[in-house]
């Protein structure tokens, strides 16, 4: 197939593709904003082991997640490298998704080992199905806009399923079990996998893998999979910056609802504040599209994400003045956050021909692989982090906080996802690929395939 041909996408596989994410996101952001509350105040086990238990899984994820990636480039089939595994691994994801929010009724010692067995379980079964999805990205499409775009279809996609988990978790929670949440969060567990199940498999009747590498397919060596990594600068540039950036931003994620609930006494307004955050986020997307086609995807990112460490400065020095001041300014961090689901996905896939250019090898999986454990080691060092200074501090599920625990909450809330933040946005600014080197790297691929051809 010539490149003129997969400049473009078309309309319903671009739908078809950017459906799965709401899925994903579903399944991934209902974990990250609610699963330590559930773990805390629903499930009943202590915060340090809430912690321990999102630091423990990414161990695991440490190992599985590269190796899925080095399976999904090896694979050969009548779908394509990465189709396959969206259709075999999506029906199992659900069910992951259902057992992981079950809360059975076992002792106050078991609960630990329930809650990190299930855990890994979600992780494992999330990551053979997303890092495959997220391979398929650099297949649509050879044009580096058209991705942009693309990737921007997809961020509306991801952004629904974000609010979704942020706006109606609690409340179907309360629709399904009324003041039983144990219950609630069974029910809503259910409904939730069969969502993510579905959308799955609808990604893999609608999508195909069109740009597909003349290169002969042979087996990589451990030590190729590694020259593909290192020898990629703005891959390890762009993973160190995610990796803050994103850090920063599950460990916001984790703790508004404790803040909410605690420092401002608003735990019903928690839905509230998360629905304002997202719908001002996917409001905002298409004028980051536009300032990533004028300026550059890094500068577009890195705008972003300072007006996000800007409005939690502001929480921290105003947020327990009026709750819906607060609100207000969390809607306005929702602007900066839209560069979180539109940038990082779009730059990833640049490195992949930045791999090819560089190595002669173009190995989607192996990169997207070690790129999504980033994402998961984000989820595990807030986590751990967020349970560690709570326990510190003197936190106690369901009763009221000393002032001690309370200023540990608006903390860990505003400054310590600024400091990762501002850090994420320091390392960004060094990501070399810009539209018009990523147009040569390209072109010169094509000559060297045509070349050898």
């Amino acid at each position: 197939m010539n490149k003129a041909s997969v400049d473009r996408v078309p309309p319903l596989m671009k739908f078809g593709y950017s459906s799965a994410d709401l899925g994903a996101n579903l399944a991934y952001h209902s974990t990250g904003f609610y699963l330590m509350f559930f773990f805390t105040d629903v499930f009943g086990i202590l915060p340090a082991l809430a912690g321990a238990i999102f630091l423990y899984s990414k161990v695991w994820d440490a190992i599985s997640d590269p190796i899925m990636g080095a399976i999904a480039d090896r694979t050969k089939s009548r779908w394509g490298r990465f189709r396959p595994y969206l259709l075999f691994g999506s029906v199992p994801l659900g069910l992951t998704i259902f057992l992981l929010w079950f809360a059975p009724e076992i002792s106050e010692n078991v609960r630990f080992i329930y809650g990190l067995a299930t855990f890994m379980l979600f992780s494992t079964a999330i990551t053979v199905v997303l890092i495959p999805y997220h391979a398929i990205t650099p297949s649509l499409t050879l044009d580096s806009h058209e991705r942009s775009v693309v990737l921007g279809f997809r961020a509306v996609f991801s952004i629904i399923g974000t609010l979704i988990a942020a706006g109606a978790t609690l409340a179907l929670v309360g629709v399904f079990g009324g003041e039983d949440q144990v219950i609630g969060f069974r029910r809503v567990g259910l409904l939730y996998g069969f969502i993510v199940a579905g959308v799955i498999i609808f990604c893999f009747a609608t999508v195909r893998e069109r740009v597909r590498p003349e290169e002969k397919r042979r087996k990589t060596s451990i030590k190729e999979y590694l020259n593909v990594i290192g020898q990629n600068p703005p891959f390890i540039i762009l993973s160190l910056g995610v990796l803050m950036n994103m850090t920063g931003m599950n460990i916001l994620a984790v703790v508004v609802t404790y803040f909410l609930k605690y420092n401002l006494n608003a735990e019903n307004l928690v839905p509230v504040a998360f629905v304002c955050l997202f719908v001002a986020a996917a409001a905002s997307m298409p004028l980051f599209v536009f300032i990533s086609k004028k300026t550059s995807k890094k500068t577009a990112y890195n705008i972003g994400m300072g007006i996000v460490m800007a409005m939690l400065l502001l929480i921290f020095f105003f947020g327990e003045i009026n709750v819906w001041l607060t609100i207000g300014i969390f809607a306005l961090a929702g602007v900066g956050l839209s560069t979180n689901w539109l940038n990082p996905w779009s730059m990833i896939a640049d490195t992949v021909e930045y791999s090819q250019w560089k190595t002669g090898l173009r190995r989607e999986g192996i990169l997207y692989g070690v790129f999504y454990f980033i994402q998961k080691l984000c989820t595990a060092i807030g986590g751990f982090l967020v349970g560690t200074i709570l326990a510190y501090v003197g936190y106690v599920a369901n009763v009221e906080q000393t002032p001690q625990a309370l200023s540990g909450i608006r903390s860990v809330f505003t400054l310590l996802p600024s400091v990762f933040l501002l850090a994420g946005i320091i390392l960004i600014s060094f990501y070399p690929i810009s539209a018009a080197l990523h147009k040569k790297i390209t072109a010169e691929i094509e000559m060297r395939e045509s070349n050898e051809a």
